[in-house]
């Protein structure tokens, strides 16, 4: 039977082409799933080396640096590097930026930082400093800077500010390490050390290199004695796998959700598979007929279209296995080359199972997905030669069918609700993993019973477009909504396939929406200030800058001051703020309450409810107010007076425009900052806020959405596969059909108007049917799980508009698309021909 089946392949070649497009993309996302967790883990395993280089041990314990030293003593050590930084101010007559400081290694091995030019610092006052502190700084190898020490003492609530010279003699790389991108340099070991002695910190732990020929037993041993007894001591392989397992323990979460729409991606295609391989067996009712005739067995036609099931599965899934590979590795590069600090490996890690798992499957769901039309094959009888065969499934088994899906539905929409209950109880795991499963079980049901509700909504939907279609298109649209509907079985089939992809989109799209509500109400009042420049003196010069910038709609200045407060909780040290004007106050944060004479307003760091406060020995009236930077008091001028306060700081308070990058804002905040406080005495004025936050969380949960809605359109695409390949069944099936209008009069114009409008039909009733279930399933689930959290409520529904009006465009899009090839085709043919052929 192999050059049976093989000659049936080149005849068909146009349609296997399409249904291998979908066994393709399938394991495609199967390989992709499985590279992606790979490198993952392999770029966190390169992160944790490059933070500690290639030691043979590595000690973590709070160490000195005598003890240090003292390792470096012990027989079978050849070198030994401090774990830890220091950080200082570097500064410059364009600027200043906070920088990390290490010692250099004695040993290459044991680099804190890698070296891109210059020296490495091997005398006091000499550092090196990271090429994009030394951009921005407007430094190179040679060049003097300032290093500021804050040092604090235990007689002075105000740190001693002391300045010293030092040359830049080298610039290390961006990004080594586990800093993803935080800058790192290098200072002498003497200077390092005497920082640490001023700052009063310790390393916290030591890595060695081991002598040749040293017994690595007897050296751990000796350095376990040489250190605390609870220090932890490791390999360097060790250190970095466990680093690397604290970066990567949710890369089984991701790999499990990605595989997860992987599965989805081929169940729809195995539905696509099905109906494409019903479509060949309709092709060749007269060929399977004839070889029944001629000696075939009812085995051997099984066997030939199982057997051009596994050809195309693994021919398919190999080319799926090869395109993931290849867009694994070109999303790599491109990776690389934007994130150049990131030790992300040059050739994507492919593993065996990233090749064997997405073949077997993809061979699996094709065998599988053509096994009801290798039994379909089989039922041809002998004589049936002129007579397409009937595929829709009998009322009795309709009827099954349908009362197992709606019951099915109804245990679990009762599981869902009742979900809603149990977490509104307090039991939220359990009322998540009801809700989980009712939601299963219930759109388990909803596919199993859509041969109830599917061909009547499209037979409403093609008599809406019969209805308001122009008049010289009413016969191509009266004629799509019966062909439509013709074939109840296939058309739920089709449209079950995108309906599944549709309402898994809309309900993520869904649920972020709602979270995005939920979330900027929450982040709104927990970060109620936008921007915040605080320092011991603002020049009028840093002010004006930072008022300045693109962006921020209004500012407050305020004076500030050190100040004991006690409440109920007991007494602690704050900073409280005149305020001023008030009004100026309330257009900056946006959660402030009413205001009078002898009332003070306070974070939850200092306040946990409404009740007395008192400020340097004044009792005042004290409000939480949610979202102020912690630590912080505000008190009118006159109750800041009454409270004997002295100014010793200030502080300049922003509120950006709506429009406004939060993260553009800051950054240019920063550089007025930095540009303007350059020669003045005191610190650097610091930059804050909760714009940066608030945005950083939303693009969290926009990424989240990105990500998924790509990996689900992959279904979405594979079910619009589907579709053009039910038109194509249509075609063959309604032959003798379309050649018979042809000859009463129908154009070939309104014959491809006719299928384009079969297709919107089969499209549009599985989008909009996935549509209201995911709006519906995405507003379940939210209030499931952000109910109990941020009080999401029935009223609380927020539908994804944008993605909505896209679906829907798509789907018509895609279904005119659709008709595109099986309209050629039947226009193609004249009417006397494809008579004569019947």
């Amino acid at each position: 039977m192999w050059r049976l089946t093989w000659a049936q392949m080149r005849r068909t070649g146009g349609r296997l082409v399409a249904v291998g497009i979908a066994i393709a993309l399938g394991t495609g996302f199967i390989t992709a799933a499985c590279l992606g967790s790979s490198t993952l883990e392999a770029t966190a395993l390169a992160t944790a080396r490059a933070g500690v280089g290639d030691p043979d041990l590595v000690v973590q314990t709070s160490m000195t640096a005598d003890q240090v030293d003292e390792l470096a003593t012990l027989s079978g050590v050849a070198a030994v590097q401090p774990i830890g930084f220091v950080g200082r101010e570097i500064g410059t007559g364009q600027g200043s930026e906070y920088l990390l400081l290490a010692p250099p290694a004695t040993d290459d091995r044991l680099a804190p930082a890698a070296l891109t030019s210059g020296e490495t610092p091997d005398a006091p006052g000499e550092i090196a400093v990271p090429g994009t502190t030394a951009q921005r700084l407007g430094v190179q190898v040679g060049d003097a800077v300032q290093v500021v020490s804050q040092i604090w003492t235990a007689d002075s609530d105000e740190p001693t500010r002391e300045v010293s010279d030092a040359v830049v003699v080298g610039i290390t790389a961006d990004g080594s390490g586990l800093g993803f991108g935080l800058p790192l340099g290098l200072a002498d070991p003497t200077d390092v050390a005497a920082w640490q002695a001023a700052d009063g910190s310790t390393w916290s732990g030591a890595t060695l290199v081991l002598a040749d020929g040293a017994d690595a037993a007897a050296v751990r041993d000796a350095v376990a004695g040489s250190v605390d007894p609870g220090a932890t001591l490791q390999t360097g392989e060790e250190y970095a796998r466990q680093v690397a397992s604290s970066f990567t323990d949710g890369v089984d979460v991701f790999r499990s959700l990605v595989l997860a729409f992987a599965g989805v991606a081929m169940a729809v295609a195995g539905i696509v598979i099905a109906n494409t391989f019903t479509v060949l067996v309709a092709q060749r009712t007269r060929t399977l007929a004839l070889l029944r005739c001629v000696g075939a067995t009812a085995s051997q036609v099984r066997a030939s279209v199982r057997l051009e099931a596994l050809v195309l599965g693994v021919v398919a899934s190999i080319a799926g296995v090869i395109g993931g590979i290849a867009l694994g590795q070109v999303v790599l590069t491109i990776l690389g080359r934007a994130n150049a600090g990131v030790p992300l490996p040059a050739v994507v890690p492919v593993s065996v199972a990233a090749v064997v798992v997405p073949i077997v499957a993809g061979v699996l769901v094709t065998l599988l997905a053509a096994g009801g039309a290798a039994r379909l094959a089989t039922r041809v009888a002998p004589l049936a030669a002129l007579r397409p065969v009937d595929l829709a499934s009998g009322a009795r088994r309709r009827s099954v069918r349908s009362a197992i899906g709606w019951t099915l539905v109804g245990l679990g929409l009762a599981g869902m609700a009742g979900a809603l209950v149990v977490s509104a109880g307090g039991s939220f795991d359990l009322g998540l993993g009801l809700g989980v499963l009712g939601g299963i079980v219930s759109v388990v049901g909803l596919v199993v019973a859509a041969i109830t509700y599917v061909p009547g909504l499209t037979r409403v939907l093609g008599r809406t477009a019969a209805a308001t279609a122009p008049a010289r298109s009413r016969v191509p649209a009266r004629l799509a909504a019966i062909n439509a509907a013709r074939n109840p079985a296939r058309t739920t089939s089709t449209a079950t396939a995108l309906l599944v992809g549709v309402a898994l989109v809309v309900m993520m799209s869904t649920g972020a929406a709602m979270a995005r509500s939920a979330l900027d109400t929450e982040l709104s009042e927990q970060f109620a200030v936008d921007v915040t420049v605080s320092g011991t003196a603002l020049s009028q010069a840093t002010i004006d800058a930072v008022r300045a910038v693109d962006g921020v709609a209004s500012s407050v200045v305020m004076d500030g001051a050190s100040a004991e407060v006690t409440t109920d909780d007991g007494a602690r040290t704050v900073t409280a703020y005149s305020a001023s004007d008030i009004a100026a106050l309330e257009d900056v944060v946006a959660t402030l309450p009413a205001w009078g004479r002898g009332v003070s307003m306070a974070d939850g760091w200092v306040l946990a409810k409404d009740g007395p406060l008192t400020v340097n020995g004044l009792t005042t009236s004290g409000k939480l107010v949610e979202g102020l930077p912690s630590s912080t008091v505000l008190l009118d001028a006159e109750t800041f007076a009454y409270a004997s306060l002295t100014p010793d700081s200030q502080a300049v308070w922003l509120a950006l425009t709506p429009d406004a990058d939060p993260r553009a804002v800051s950054s240019a905040v920063a550089d007025a900052v930095s540009d303007t406080a350059t020669g003045t005495t005191g610190p650097t004025p610091v930059v804050a806020g909760g714009a940066v936050e608030r945005a950083g969380y939303a693009q969290v949960v926009d990424t989240m959405l990105l990500v998924v809605v790509g990996l689900l359109a992959v279904a979405v695409i594979i079910a619009l596969i589907g579709v053009a390949n039910t038109l194509s069944l249509s075609v063959v099936e309604r032959r003798r059909e379309n050649a018979l209008l042809r000859a009463l009069g129908l154009t070939r114009r309104q014959l491809r108007a006719t299928l384009a409008v079969e297709g919107v039909l089969l499209a549009g009733v599985g989008a909009l049917v996935g549509i209201v279930l995911g709006v519906g399933y995405g507003w379940l689930g939210s209030m499931l799980l952000l109910g109990p959290t941020v009080g999401l409520g029935v009223g609380d529904l927020a539908v994804p508009w944008s993605t909505v009006l896209v679906i829907v465009a798509v789907a018509v899009v895609a279904g005119v698309l659709a008709s595109v090839l099986p309209a050629r085709g039947a226009t193609r043919t004249s009417p006397v021909a494809a008579l004569a052929t019947e």
